[in-house]
């Protein structure tokens, strides 16, 4: 009978039902992974990542506080997508850089996972050549910001908001001098 019982166990935890329910637990992590990023909690936000590395907690929070700075908000919300451990997150938003230039940008976030945890944070933004335009006529025009509220960017930077803020109000003077 016990041996039944294991034959039993082992067969339910190879079913697609239990695939599904990881998977479904993963989405799940996932989501509560862009909730916390987006509710400008940074606690919550460190909670949803606690078992990650101290350079992607740190990193991740210093997005946030970019995200903030940049008043992001959510134009598109896609569901994640799983492959392996890993949960890919991309939602599209609007933000003070892309109200300045006339675009909008994706976020993308890689999740990876272990035992429903998320232990990696990675993110890209696909903001356009422009946007990389402006960083080099900061660095010719403006190179306070590097060396002020821009210092140790996305590097251990200690004033994400004012960062975003400033280059935000550089996007609109650039942005002025192109017409």
């Amino acid at each position: 009978m016990r041996s039944i019982l294991v034959l039993v166990l082992l067969l339910s935890a190879c079913s697609p039902e239990s695939a599904d329910s990881t998977s479904a637990s993963t989405a799940a992590v996932a989501d509560q992974f862009i909730d916390a990023f987006y509710s400008w909690d940074e606690e919550q936000l460190r909670h949803a990542v606690a078992a990650a590395s101290r350079e992607d907690i740190e990193r991740v929070l210093y997005y946030q506080g970019w995200a903030v700075g940049a008043h992001y908000k959510i134009q598109t919300r896609r569901p994640c997508t799983q492959t392996g451990n890993v949960a890919t997150c991309k939602i599209t938003v609007t933000d003070d850089f892309g109200k300045a230039m006339a675009y909008t940008a994706t976020d993308t976030f890689e999740l990876t996972l272990k035992n429903e945890v998320i232990v990696n944070v990675t993110f890209q933004g696909d903001d356009p050549a422009i946007f990389g335009e402006l960083q080099a006529w900061i660095g010719e025009h403006q190179p306070g910001i590097y060396s002020g509220p821009c210092k140790d960017l996305f590097a251990g930077g200690k004033t994400p908001g004012d960062c975003a803020r400033a280059v935000a109000t550089a996007a609109k003077t650039f942005m002025n001098h192109q017409n």
